[in-house]
């Protein structure tokens, strides 16, 4: 969550908000554009009747967005730290308005389909294409659809883990199971650590800490 707030300073302090704006992160919004995907025979969602604030202008930045184009998008120098921290969003939608970011919205990774790293888009023409490629896969508990939010963390959590090769003839006995990618993972939790398995991938990772309590509060 930390994060996230820090974006949305970043994105407030690059385009000049005034000291009363105030640019927020529209977990329900992210919500209903994952939901509408979900629809059988959806293939895009138009995110101006989904906002229920003003905005004129906006745009999709991914974690590959090049810094020399995020600066040419919002008309303002950017940092190398700031960039960092842009790129660990996974996808982004910024909304602008009069100039000013008004709100964003986090996408877990390659949900709207785009030719380049980022995208502009309007008020008028805010028809978004889903990336096709997503179909089919989403992030559960079980047969438990997770939240964005949640959904989210997951994706971060994954992308942390060192996978190592196992040959594993026999998956871990699981507390639960995670489908991550068409992928199912069979996740032990421990006092300190979680340790998932994939029998299809013949992998095994483990993260602890902090970041394994994160895994279990999702998860169980």
């Amino acid at each position: 969550m930390k994060v996230l707030i820090a974006i949305g300073l970043i994105f407030c302090c690059l385009v000049g908000c005034s000291s009363n704006a105030q640019v927020t992160n529209d977990k329900e919004m992210g919500e209903n554009i994952q939901q509408s995907f979900e629809k059988k025979g959806v293939s895009s969602v138009d995110v101006s009747k989904l906002s229920d604030f003003k905005w004129e202008k906006g745009y999709l930045l991914t974690n590959k967005s090049e810094k020399a184009d995020v600066e040419k998008f919002v008309n303002a120098p950017i940092s190398e730290e700031m960039m960092k921290k842009i790129s660990a969003a996974n996808q982004m939608l910024v909304f602008v308005h009069e100039g000013e970011v008004v709100c964003y919205v986090e996408l877990p990774q390659d949900f709207i389909a785009h030719d380049k790293n980022q995208l502009e888009f309007s008020f008028s023409h805010s028809e978004l294409k889903f990336n096709k490629k997503r179909e089919g896969k989403p992030i559960k508990a079980g047969d438990k659809m997770l939240s964005s939010e949640d959904a989210l963390a997951v994706e971060s959590i994954m992308k942390q883990i060192q996978w190592k090769k196992a040959d594993y003839s026999t998956a871990l006995d699981p507390d639960v199971q995670l489908t991550y990618e068409g992928v199912v993972y069979n996740v032990r939790f421990t006092a300190e650590s979680a340790e998932l398995t994939s029998k299809r991938r013949g992998i095994y990772g483990k993260v602890t800490g902090e970041t394994a309590q994160q895994l279990y509060d999702i998860l169980m």
